[in-house]
């Protein structure tokens, strides 16, 4: 099944917010972005990590922003 578009989207990535973490924290936070997104592969936890996803729901965004800013990262968003 081909990707209806493989462009990145900086809006809709959080890669940023990965790279801000601790990384004693990274393992804790990826597995709830895993359930948070519904994700169950690396390469699709990667897709909307890097903004290939584009059907980024406004409630999925408002529970990722929480969980970063709770690990202390105020903005997630980007590559």
């Amino acid at each position: 099944m081909a990707r209806e578009n493989t462009k990145k989207n900086p809006e809709k990535a959080f890669q940023k917010g990965l790279s801000e973490l601790k990384v004693r924290d990274l393992p804790e936070v990826r597995e709830a972005l895993y359930r948070i997104l519904r994700v169950t592969t690396p390469q699709g936890f990667r897709n909307y990590a890097n903004g290939l996803i584009q059907n980024l729901d406004v409630d999925k965004a408002r529970q990722i922003e929480a969980l970063f800013a709770s690990y202390g990262v105020s903005n997630p968003w980007g590559l």
